[in-house]
């Protein structure tokens, strides 16, 4: 009987069991057949919080940036290294005051391709595939990215462009990198030299009328693309135009061929060092055109190029009338600005460029972009590359506080250069830039153009 009766007790708890077992069941899935209110398949977006796809340069710490300018070799070009010790300096800030992006460190490898095309293809080549960066940034020079372009669009040289790397916010402005059919991956950061060449002749024809010109420019895309603008829209006589190769000492021979044909105004769409030579040249045969030159010459860098023992601020007074564009804050006339204020504070506590100038905001407002771009990777929960590509083309109405007023960035799949605004600038004696006229958009000047007659 006590054996009958232990039988009796298993087969009730096996009961038990089984029936705790099938209203469970019932509970999670619902009787076969029917579907419980507010169910729904797995799928990714259900992946739970905090989960990120990641393919290259991204880990649980770090996001691996690369960036390629130079820091040696050709003098003119190097003068820009300034720019990327701003940039490293702004990403400092960041990971140490916001805790970096998507709770990642920021780290960017700077390399020193020496403004030569063969060279900047090694360097991207060994960033994309020894360093793995998930990204490039601020890439310098229009003949440094020309070698690389087509490697980062192409790494594999297959025709398949599907995996490239984004090639994002190049400090050149040649026209050409807004193609998203050739290079998908290449994305310009400032305003294209053709539009800005057009911009520059729309004011001299406001300003100065009637009047002959002559152009000095460097022959390959950069001064190509300045001359180009400025031709076709200037309504005057070009009546002399000499190039110069990216690797000259000098210019003096142009220079002269220009001043014997006793110009009204004088286009330089030339790099800062050239631009300080013909400055001397000018001053040493009491030779005194109209000059216009392109926003890469700003009056900071200028100031100290031209300035010597007299420091920048004699080097403005030689500059003084000069006309530019701009599209950043002026480091001497927004002196007083918050935003200046705040970057003068970052770049002296993250051993940024001392004194700050022009190119360190340039830096800054580059990398404060670059930010914004992995922020929106990371909310997107895709840091891939292709990810990041997605968020740069994602942006939509961004601004900077170091941008002028009216600035902003929208970019596309289809669009794919960042700042299209410039204003135009006359330098003043005591470095502070004068404005003229109002901000010109770039699809302004297309449209004006289409008019325009050959």
């Amino acid at each position: 009987m006590k054996r009958l009766g232990r039988w009796f007790w298993l087969a009730g708890l096996v009961f038990v069991i089984v029936m705790v077992a099938v209203a469970c069941g019932e509970d999670e899935e619902g009787p076969a057949g029917d579907e419980t209110p507010g169910a729904t398949e797995p799928s990714e977006t259900q992946e739970p919080t905090g989960e990120l796809k990641t393919d290259f340069g991204v880990t649980d710490t770090e996001i691996k940036l690369g960036m390629t300018l130079a820091q040696s070799g050709n003098p003119s070009a190097s003068g820009y290294a300034a720019i990327a010790t701003a940039v490293q300096a702004y990403f400092a800030k960041v990971n140490q005051e916001d805790e970096g992006v998507c709770d990642r460190q920021i780290n960017v490898t700077l390399a020193d391709d020496q403004y030569d095309p063969a060279l900047a293809l090694e360097l991207a080549t060994r960033l994309a595939v020894q360093d793995q960066v998930v990204a490039f940034v601020g890439n310098l020079g229009t003949p440094a990215v020309t070698g690389q372009v087509d490697y980062i669009n192409d790494p594999n040289a297959d025709g398949d462009t599907s995996d490239g790397i984004p090639h994002l916010y190049l400090s050149t402005g040649a026209s050409k990198w807004d193609n998203p059919e050739q290079w998908p991956w290449t994305i310009g950061y400032i305003p294209d030299y053709v539009f800005e060449g057009s911009v520059l002749g729309r004011v001299v024809n406001e300003n100065f009328p009637g009047q002959s010109a002559a152009i000095l420019y460097q022959n390959d895309d950069f001064g190509q693309d300045g001359r180009q603008g400025f031709t076709s829209v200037f309504e005057g006589e070009v009546i002399a135009e000499q190039s110069y190769e990216a690797t000259a000492a000098e210019i003096d021979s142009q220079m002269a061929n220009l001043r014997a044909t006793n110009p009204d105004i004088l286009l330089l769409y030339t790099l800062p060092l050239i631009t300080a030579d013909a400055v001397r040249y000018m001053q040493a045969n009491d030779w005194h055109p109209q000059v216009v030159w392109g926003y890469i010459n700003p009056n900071t860098l200028l100031g100290a190029l031209l300035g010597g023992a007299g420091g920048p601020e004699a080097g403005y007074q030689q500059i003084a009338g000069n006309i530019s564009t701009n599209y950043i804050l002026d480091t001497v006339g927004d002196a007083d600005n918050p935003a200046m204020v705040e970057h003068v504070r970052i770049m002296g506590q993250y051993g940024g460029p001392d004194p700050v100038s022009q190119l360190s905001v340039y830096g800054q407002s580059l990398a404060e972009l670059m930010v914004e771009t992995l922020d929106g990777a990371c909310q997107n929960g895709d840091m891939t590359r292709a990810g990041v590509l997605e968020a740069a083309e994602s942006i939509q109405g961004y601004t900077s506080d170091l941008y002028l007023p009216g600035i902003e960035v929208n970019l596309s799949d289809t669009d794919h250069f960042a700042i299209q605004d410039l204003q135009p600038v006359r330098f003043r004696a005591d470095g502070t830039l004068e404005t003229l006229g109002e901000l010109v958009n770039a699809e302004d000047v297309v449209a004006e153009g289409d008019s325009t007659p050959e």
